[in-house]
């Protein structure tokens, strides 16, 4: 079996896989009082990012090495990663729990379990398929399911069955030759591609930057409305392809009017336009679940279009690893150094410097005489 018919099995593999996660297990968390986070790097991040937007912030999605904001007691914490060797997500959890958060993670293995295990949080091993991006199922369920539990979804369960159900209805037509994502990547062909979407559409389309740049091995840009028409807009003069990512069941009036018009000048300046939307008769997490497969294929009928042998293969995220853990060392996420402090020392020329053992000089004490009547 080559590689692409290794990830299309995959895919066909996600409605099966979608239900066998929405029967696991998820329940034992009570209700929080405090804030929700969802650490995740590349793939588990895109699924973090759209369920943070689904929930409609309820949730925030980290993608980093901590979260930048406090995390403390009362607080939810729940880690993703495929793999469970993301270095970045394993030390968000750690600093997450030792600040009084209630931690959980999910993952196929690896030391994220290990590292939840020995803080004493909750652990999930998921099954996972050929790769990290192909495996999207495994780090979306249960994460919303997850957040079901701790009372900030609702009917999770529910949506996870019914995209099951969608998938499998429309699989073997994305799959065909004629499908949408095969029109899309068809128009995508060389041409150099932007990605507009809304906010709330912003993490579907960095999931398509990211699938582009990983599957393709081709460039993508991206930029969200309204903020994107107020600098960025101005470098377009026909030379690129925009496709725009259309969520009409999530744009309130404005955002549609902006999205509008930045279509309408895009055509005016003689840049091809394609505007891909998303079902608007299904629930948030069902349609956008929809639109990361249907998005996904589209990458992926780009690469086999421009001869990638292997659309798995990933060297610089490899190297980027290695370097990463060469310099964290074999420390334990939490305790990396954050860099010296600054000296505040200032040499001045001609001064020979006092040696290090030297004790400083105290400064004399000076009274003040009391004043005397005059």
């Amino acid at each position: 079996m080559d590689q692409y018919s290794r990830i299309i099995s995959d895919y066909r593999e996600w409605p099966a896989l979608l239900r066998e996660l929405a029967a696991a297990d998820y329940s034992g968390g009570e209700p929080i009082e405090g804030s929700a986070f969802i650490f995740g790097m590349g793939g588990s991040g895109h699924g973090a990012r759209i369920i943070s937007r689904c929930l409609k912030g309820r949730a925030q999605a980290v993608n980093d090495f901590r979260a930048r904001t406090r995390v403390g007691r009362g607080d939810l914490a729940v880690a993703l990663s495929v793999s469970g060797e993301t270095l970045e997500t394993i030390n968000a959890l750690r600093e997450a729990v030792a600040q009084g958060a209630e931690g959980v993670a999910v993952a196929g293995g690896g030391k994220l379990l290990e590292v939840a295990s020995a803080l004493g949080a909750r652990a999930f091993r998921v099954r996972v398929l050929s790769s990290p991006r192909s495996s999207f199922p495994s780090v979306y369920a249960p994460p919303s399911m997850i957040l079901e539990s701790y009372g900030v979804a609702r009917g999770a369960a529910e949506h996870m069955l019914k995209l099951a159900e969608v998938l499998e209805g429309s699989m073997e037509g994305l799959l065909r030759d004629d499908g949408e994502p095969a029109t899309i990547a068809e128009w995508m062909r060389g041409r150099k591609i932007v990605v507009y979407a809304s906010w709330h559409g912003e993490p579907l389309a960095s999931r398509l930057s990211a699938m582009l740049n990983e599957y393709a091995k081709t460039r993508c840009y991206l930029a969200t409305a309204p903020e994107l028409a107020h600098n960025e807009i101005e470098a377009v003069d026909g030379s690129e392809g925009v496709l725009v990512i259309r969520d009409r069941a999530s744009e309130d009036p404005e955002v549609r009017a902006s999205l509008d018009s930045v279509e309408e000048l895009v055509e005016e300046r003689g840049s091809a336009l394609l505007r891909v939307e998303l079902p608007s008769d299904m629930e948030c997490l069902v349609r956008y679940g929809y639109g990361v497969a249907l998005l996904d294929l589209a990458a992926l009928r780009l690469a086999r279009m421009r001869g990638i042998e292997d659309p798995y293969s990933t060297p610089n995220i490899s190297r980027y690893k290695e370097k990463l853990r060469l310099r964290v060392g074999p420390r334990a996420p939490g305790s990396w150094p954050r860099g010296p402090a600054p000296s505040r020392r200032r040499s001045i020329p001609g001064r020979r410097p006092r040696p290090a053992s030297a004790p400083r000089a105290r400064p004399p004490r000076w009274s003040r005489r009391p004043r005397t009547a005059p």
